[in-house]
């Protein structure tokens, strides 16, 4: 792998600027550049569908926190400043996924899932959220198959509600869902993984669950689009 460093001293501190991870930093900048201008997009035909205040704020939520995990995500994996930064840009970057996770459920449970069982699944996620939070907050280099237990299990807390949200949505729609999840999930399991899929050293294993976070966010933002606009 190629760095570009770029040394700037003030006084006794140097700064190194690297530019690292190529793959990881580009996949996910592409994400948020595509989250930026996918939101305006959601909201314009919520709008047009007369939704709510609470709708649009549900969108606006999880829009938002796909900008940060692919924002924080690109930062982290872009630039080495020093090895303080690079922890505080890890830690924003890990929590980021609890947001996003906690995100991505806001849309159904203040829309489809409002009168049912929305507004308790939405105390638990987000509470769960800032759970996971505060853990890696304090230990962000905990082994990787523990984060990876973590968000798929918090990713799947919605199988306790299942009869509800089949009674809510249709099955296509439900369908989009399923196969979000099932694509983060996937990324979650070869983030984990030890044995490398790959031979190349600039795209391994990473970069691949990078793809298949942008895959879910894809398929999630297809749902909430085609599907959750509608109701009011």
């Amino acid at each position: 792998m190629t760095y570009k460093d770029m040394t700037i001293s003030h006084e006794k501190e140097i700064f190194v600027f690297r530019i690292k991870d190529f793959w990881s930093a580009v996949t996910h900048f592409i994400g948020m550049v595509v989250a930026i201008i996918g939101m305006p997009i959601l909201l314009i035909k919520a709008a047009s569908y007369q939704a709510s205040s609470l709708t649009m704020i549900s969108f606006m939520i999880f829009m938002l926190s796909m900008i940060l995990l692919y924002g924080a995500s690109a930062s982290y994996h872009s630039f080495h400043v020093s090895n303080h930064v690079d922890m505080i840009l890890k830690k924003i970057d890990h929590s980021s996924i609890f947001i996003l996770i906690a995100g991505s459920y806001t849309p159904i449970c203040l829309t489809a899932l409002k009168d049912t069982v929305g507004p308790m699944l939405l105390t638990m996620i987000w509470i769960i959220a800032i759970a996971g939070i505060v853990f890696k907050v304090f230990w962000v280099t905990c082994p990787k198959w523990v984060s990876s237990v973590m968000y798929s299990l918090m990713g799947w807390l919605c199988i306790m509600f299942l009869p509800q949200i089949l009674s809510a949505v249709s099955v296509h729609a439900f369908m989009w869902l399923l196969a979000g999840g099932i694509a983060y999930t996937i990324g979650a399991v070869i983030y984990a993984l030890k044995q490398k899929l790959l031979a190349s050293k600039s795209f391994g294993n990473h970069e691949i669950f990078h793809c298949f976070v942008l895959l879910g966010s894809l398929c999630h933002y297809i749902f909430v689009l085609n599907y959750l606009t509608m109701f009011h």
